[in-house]
């Protein structure tokens, strides 16, 4: 299914038909206008250097200048003598901070079963990606790499064969898991449009014929792992097939999304993702949480979500590992801190 169109419009029929607990909260209220605008106007091909996609689900390490005068920039510093070039392109782009995050990458591995080593992201989508090492890597790829080695300390011997993710943007996590393990399938739940996105992108990478998009699984009573397993190596769900979803997934993750929502809507889907999860729980979310708006349509949540909310949902897990300083990201004053946290369920 190459038409975004195909994939994207059964899903905002049935969002506006669906229960509150599993629609867009504030936050993305405020930017799905600006999303599908983007896709239609300037195409899905390029998703990834859209303007609406570097705010809400695409991070990007280049500085808004270069993003939006790239054009203008690139054949300016094509003139300029090499090291001078090299200097401002640095700047412009931010690769030195690329550069950083792949060395904690590189300097925290450890040995596992988990080869997440093997993962390089593919081209399709255009935008920023940097080479280290002969492999290509966005900033949205080294995010979740680091905290994957804080999940193989915690766990070296758990090789994941199944993922459930919550809010996955275009599937990041699953071309890591897809590319290092052959046998193992991912499942994204996101709202539209973002899940017709990852759709898309997982189908480009893996064939439309391995991951079952929307228009097929909205038709399903029952959407059961083991079932899909081996038929489809992705799946992307919207919010609101969660409750049909059945079957025990080795890994459950969360990267930022949770705190763009309410707290009863966080509380409905831990309540339902966590008999789904059998090993291990993988969270990346800010300590403090996101900024609250003064009101409805503004950018912002109406009650923030705090990282101790979300673990304290979890009552069937233990925290195993917690780290914002290597695998997540602090500021300089403290007064920023990202916390990637390994939950492990309870004997």
């Amino acid at each position: 299914m190459d038409r975004i169109e195909d994939i994207l419009q059964p899903m905002l029929t049935d969002m506006e038909r669906a229960p509150g607990l599993y629609r867009p909260t504030n936050f993305w209220n405020s930017g799905l206008a600006g999303i599908i605008s983007d896709i239609e106007k300037l195409g899905i091909e390029t998703f990834r250097t859209h303007p609406s996609a570097r705010f809400f689900y695409v991070p990007v390490y280049s500085s808004n200048t270069y993003a939006r005068w790239s054009n203008v920039l690139d054949p300016v510093l094509s003139r300029l003598p090499a090291r001078k070039a090299s200097r401002w392109r640095t700047r412009l782009t931010h690769s030195d901070r690329a550069r950083a995050d792949y060395r904690l990458f590189r300097a925290t591995s450890v040995e596992g079963a988990f080869d997440v080593d093997r993962a390089s992201e593919s081209d399709i989508g255009g935008g920023e990606r940097f080479a280290f090492d002969g492999k290509s890597y966005s900033r949205s790829m080294l995010n979740y790499l680091r905290a994957l080695n804080l999940l193989k300390r915690a766990a070296p011997d758990f090789r994941p064969q199944s993922c459930l993710e919550i809010g996955g943007g275009y599937g990041t996590l699953g071309e890591i898991l897809l590319k290092a393990e052959e046998g193992a399938i991912y499942v994204n739940v996101d709202i539209p449009p973002v899940a017709a996105v990852s759709t898309w992108y997982l189908s480009k990478v893996f064939g439309a014929d391995r991951v079952l998009a929307y228009p097929e699984s909205r038709k399903l009573d029952r959407i059961d792992l083991d079932a899909l397993k081996g038929r489809y190596r992705a799946v992307v769900l919207c919010p609101w097939q969660l409750p049909r979803l059945s079957g025990q997934f080795d890994l459950f993750a969360n990267f930022m999304s949770f705190q763009e929502m309410e707290p009863d809507v966080v509380a409905n889907y831990v309540a339902k993702v966590q008999p789904l999860t059998g090993r291990h729980a993988l969270i990346r979310n800010s300590a403090h949480g996101k900024k609250t708006a003064s009101k409805e349509g503004e950018v912002g949540v109406m009650e923030k979500v705090t990282t101790d909310f979300i673990v304290s949902r979890f009552d069937d897990f233990d925290v195993t590992a917690r780290d914002a300083f290597v695998h997540g990201e602090m500021s300089e004053d403290g007064s920023y801190r990202s916390e990637v946290i390994v939950l492990s369920r309870r004997a």
